[in-house]
């Protein structure tokens, strides 16, 4: 009988230091948030310069939103069939009612991969303009012809223009 007690008593003072051990471990210290980050310009100087020229090539009325998720711009039951999570238009023009009427994708050609970026936007402008929207594929530099933009969206946006 005595054993028996011991050896009960042994295996709870093992079972309670193992416990112990485990709670010790368990509690690590926390890491410190920092409580501010450094502010950066959200456009670069080639976007800005460019968002100024569309600003200037569109009439006022018509609202102009930088990097929208594309599936957002289609109907929430089609999102998933779509599969352009995670793709971004560079542009998006809107009218007053906040329907978007143009899309606009940058491309920059110091980009390393071309091919496989071009072979992924494609799809999602496909889609774009299967929908009804078109899009514009401007390549971008330091100093933006504010005309040539005005007239490539006319173009677009012309109905007499649409392939039948």
């Amino acid at each position: 009988m005595l054993a028996i007690v011991l050896v009960a008593g042994i295996y709870i003072w093992f079972l309670r230091s193992r416990r112990n051990r485990e709670n010790k471990t368990e509690v690590k210290p926390t890491k410190v948030l920092p409580k501010s980050a450094p502010v950066v310009p959200y456009f670069e100087s080639i976007l800005e310069s460019f968002y100024r020229a569309l600003k200037q090539a569109i009439p006022d009325k018509y609202i102009i939103y930088v990097n929208v998720p594309i599936e957002k711009l289609f109907e929430s039951s089609k999102r998933a069939s779509l599969q352009m999570v995670g793709q971004y238009a560079d542009f998006v023009v809107f009218t007053p009612a906040l329907m978007p009427i143009l899309v606009i994708d940058l491309f920059d050609m110091s980009v390393v991969n071309l091919d496989r970026v071009n072979r992924i936007k494609n799809v999602s402008k496909e889609i774009l303009r299967n929908s009804g929207i078109p899009v514009l594929d401007y390549q971008y530099t330091d100093n933006c012809d504010i005309d040539d933009l005005r007239r490539k969206i006319a173009n677009l946006l012309n109905p007499l223009n649409a392939k039948v």
